[in-house]
């Protein structure tokens, strides 16, 4: 055997300790070149110990032998193993002593960064390299005119040091070599023409180490250093590189925009327009680039260049197209910003903002609905404790403020200094909504709710929160930045693969906690709070708004504040129905009947009718009764009785102009859609003109009596019994006695000088079976309430015809209070049959007057038209009705 062979047989580290001990130079530089090249050899070397040695020949002065050592300590520590064996080493001390005391060796000190950087993936080794001064001497190194591959792995050894270990954050930001980095980004990116592909990575991990800077800290010093020596550099820089759609130049841009006093000098380095070009043109659309977009709204001098460039329209384009509908709640935000300022409103309502509030309400409206059903379903189910009430109330981390740089200033769109094409530098705080209908405070609006944002529970109330937070979370769209991977070929080699293989924990931000069906939920939340903000300020605007009180906007609206009885929808809807411009667009769909309806219907109701009663509005009433469409007609004047409360001007309309024979028109045709509503309107017809139904008495059913009874000549005995036998040859037994103790008529009949005295069977004609056992129950005193109806009116007009006072007086009472919707037709019937006109037109009145849900005022008017006299019942209502109305 060789000796060459017997030296590849022997352990390198037995080798290695042994040139160590004779100060062999030459043999230790074999021993690591044997190391760096065999894989197997350094492996087995590594399971011996003999990762320490190699710790220990950082001290050499030999430059080969030192650099060998560096390289292979490096490649070693990219694993976590090799950096626990080196672990309570001086690996930290003797690296950094390499930075402090070998000048003008950029290869060395390029390789001691590099293991720097590796060790730093250790919490533990980062520590101890702070402790040795590594940040000072990097420091000192980004000062020096280096080679490229130095300032890469400087870069990302600073990097790797700020992001695992926290207590070196202060000494590098005082150190400032944050903005030394800036400085080789300007660098680089003047070097782009020249040198692409060496410029283009110095620019990834420049910008990278940004970004790590930037997460979870938000360090306005960092900010302040991120922008250059001058001129804004090192923002024009970033702006630039967003330009070049470059992902970690945008990411870093989004981080910078959340730290507040940054934001404008990013609007004047151009960060907006470039944004708004990425975004217009698909280049880069991504979460970060719209938040970005979205932060710049928060400050006047942003707006204003969001507004001049185009940015409105951008946003209300994207909001109306559903593929990007998981931005739409941080759109609707960024756009409630700009409530205040007229120009901005003028463009987003020619631009769409209506149809994508529209959309919105519909699908709040949804939500609604669904919510409802799901609450009915869990109370079914028992499945939560009866007294608990479940309330919303916001994550601070989603619909919170960005920053804390702005005050309290409650905003009314009413004020003179309000709204401006110049507004102020903040947005205003929001200002509390007021669960009560206090038409005093429904003008204290403010447009912008952030801090301390608001939602209705169960019961109406508000729930505050008002805490502040410094740091914007955007809930739906927190982002897992990962390291973009860098592919690097120049000299040295081992360097480059460093760096790919490196995994960076620098540019990652924590993942989401709730579930992806909480987040949409509360995503769901927080669109809903800025549409009402923006459909607020759309209510509060002098001008009319084209559309607003269209159809199209109002059933949403109205079946959101059916569903939900969200305070703040219901003061906007209120707010429209104030704006006389709105007025008949609103009456001629018929949303008078609609707002009957919905929660705080007596306050629309009452704005309505203030409306309508000015002489502008009755003007126009007029016009449309006399020469409008045939539609609108009919619905104007089914409107009318809801809307007026003068005698004389509901005279002058329904009377005079034409309205009452529409109203009966649409009365008689059961398939017309106003059927219900004309039903409803002629009962508020009624109690408007303040009919009333007249006290029946025993009178007014006796017109049909007659007391002529056949006188005889003899007497007979007198049994105890009578039978009856009535016209339809059925017969009823009745107690003598009592009937004469009741009735003169009877005691005449039964016990006097007529031709039925003393007769155990008497013929009684016009006389109904129900009616005489109801009539004998009443004489008895025996109970009688399960009756029907036909039964009391019958048994009443016999107690008259037979003169019972006390039985009529008890019968009257009785079939008066038994009047209800089920039986109004059927008693109106029978006094028409039975020719007791006070009776029928009593039974008119009650109807129209009487208090009854809609359903079954409905019920009782079909019956009606269920009958044969129906076309008679409608002109009885109708002559009650002008009697009243057009008295004096």
């Amino acid at each position: 055997m060789s000796a060459v062979d017997e030296k590849k047989e022997q352990p390198i580290l037995q080798e290695l300790l042994k040139h160590v001990k004779t100060e062999s130079k030459s043999g230790i530089y074999s021993c690591l070149v044997r190391l760096k090249n065999e894989p197997k050899c350094y492996k087995q070397f590594a399971k011996d110990g003999g990762l320490g040695i190699l710790v220990n020949l950082l001290r050499c002065h030999n430059l080969k032998i030192l650099n060998m050592t560096l390289s292979i300590l490096a490649n070693a520590c990219l694993h976590s193993d090799a950096r626990e064996k080196v672990r309570g080493s001086k690996i930290a001390v003797n690296v950094v002593s390499v930075i402090k005391y070998i000048k003008l060796e950029s290869t060395l000190h390029c390789r001691a960064c590099r293991l720097i950087g590796n060790l730093s993936e250790c919490d533990w080794h980062a520590k101890s390299l702070c402790n040795a001064g590594a940040i000072q001497a990097i420091v000192d190194l980004l000062q020096l005119d280096t080679n490229m591959q130095t300032y890469l792995m400087s870069v990302r050894a600073i990097r790797n040091i700020w992001s695992i270990y926290e207590g070196s954050r202060e000494e590098i930001l005082e150190t400032g070599i944050i903005r030394r980095i800036t400085g080789l980004l300007i660098m680089a990116v003047e070097k782009l023409e020249t040198s692409t592909r060496t410029a283009s990575e110095l620019i990834e991990i420049c910008l990278k180490a940004m970004c790590a800077f930037l997460v979870g800290t938000l360090d306005l010093r960092v900010g302040e250093q991120i922008q250059g020596e001058k001129d804004l550099q090192g923002y024009r820089c970033i702006v630039r590189c967003c330009g070049m759609k470059n992902k970690m130049a945008i990411k870093c841009l989004y981080n910078l925009c959340q730290i507040a006093k940054c934001r404008p000098l990013l609007g004047n380095s151009g960060a907006i327009e470039s944004l708004i070009i990425l975004i217009r043109d698909r280049l880069e659309l991504c979460e970060e680039t719209l938040a970005s977009l979205c932060l710049f709204c928060w400050e006047a001098v942003n707006r204003a260049r969001v507004r001049m460039g185009s940015g409105l329209e951008l946003m209300l384009s994207l909001l109306q197209n559903s593929q990007y509908e998981k931005y739409h709640p941080l759109l609707l935000h960024a756009l409630a910003q700009f409530v205040y300022d007229d120009p901005s409103i003028e463009i987003m309502v020619k631009n769409g903002l209506l149809d994508v509030l529209i959309t919105r309400l519909k699908k709040m409206v949804a939500e609604a609905v669904s919510n409802e059903q799901a609450k009915a379903s869990k109370k079914r189910g028992n499945e939560s404790p009866p007294n608990r009430q479940t309330e919303f109330k916001y994550n601070k981390t989603s619909l919170g403020r960005y920053s804390l740089d702005y005050y309290r200033d409650d905003w009314s769109p009413s004020s003179a200094t309000s709204v401006s094409s110049s507004p102020p530098s903040t947005p205003p705080l929001p200002f509390y909504d007021s669960v009560e209908n206090d038409e005093n405070t429904e003008d204290n609006y403010s447009p912008v709710c952030s801090d301390t944002e608001f939602m209705d529970n169960e019961d109406g109330s508000l729930k505050i929160n008002a805490t502040r937070f410094s740091k914007i979370s955007i809930k739906s769209f927190t982002f897992a930045f990962r390291s973009t991977v860098i592919d690097l070929s120049a000299e040295p080699q081992e360097e480059v693969e460093s760096l790919k293989s490196c995994k960076s924990v620098t540019a990652e931000v924590e993942e989401p906690q709730n579930s992806e069906k909480g987040n949409k939920s509360s995503n769901c939340e927080y669109a809903s709070v800025w549409t009402l903000v923006l459909l607020s300020r759309l209510s509060h605007s002098n001008d009319p708004i084209e559309r607003l009180a269209d159809s199209i906007t109002i059933e949403p609206l109205s079946a959101y504040i059916r569903h939900a009885k969200h305070p703040k929808a219901s003061r906007i809807l209120t707010r429209i129905i104030r704006n006389r411009a709105y007025l008949m667009p609103l009456l001629k769909q018929g949303f008078v009947f609609e707002a009957q309806t919905l929660y705080g219907s007596e306050q629309y109701l009452r704005q309505l009718c203030a409306l309508a009663e000015t002489d502008g509005a009755i003007g126009e009433l007029t016009s449309i009764l006399l020469r409008g469409d045939e539609t609108h007609k009919l619905v104007i004047a089914v409107s009318i009785p809801f809307l007026i409360k003068s005698r004389y001007i509901l005279k002058s309309l329904l009377d005079n102009y034409g309205g009452m024979p529409l109203i009966f028109r649409v009365l008689s045709d059961r398939q017309h859609s106003l059927y219900e509503n004309a039903i409803w309107s002629i009962c508020r017809l009624a109690d408007t003109l303040q009919i009333q139904p007249e006290t029946i008495d025993k009178c007014q059913i006796a017109d049909t009596a007659s007391t002529d009874f056949p006188r005889v000549y003899d007497n007979h005995p007198k049994p105890a019994t009578v039978t009856f036998e009535l016209d339809d040859g059925t017969t009823v037994d009745a107690c003598r006695h009592t009937l004469c103790q009741k009735s003169d008529a009877f005691s005449a009949m039964l016990e006097g000088n007529f031709s039925e005295s003393g007769k155990k069977r008497v013929k009684l004609r016009n006389t109904s079976r129900e009616g005489l056992n109801t009539l004998l129950l009443a004489a008895n005193g025996a109970t009688f309430e399960n009756r029907t109806i036909e039964s009391l009116l019958d048994a009443a007009l016999l107690a008259d015809k037979f003169l019972m006072n006390d039985v009529s007086d008890v019968l009257t009472e009785s079939l008066i209070s038994k009047l209800n919707y089920q039986n109004f037709s059927r008693a109106w019937n029978w006094a028409k049959n039975n020719a007791c006109h006070e009776l029928k037109s009593c039974c008119v009145k009650i109807f129209l007057t009487a208090t009854m849900t809609n359903s079954e005022r409905i019920q009782a008017f079909q019956d009606f038209s269920s009958s044969g006299s129906f076309r008679e019942f409608l002109n009885e209502v109708r002559q009650i009705i002008n009697s009243v109305l057009c008295q004096g």
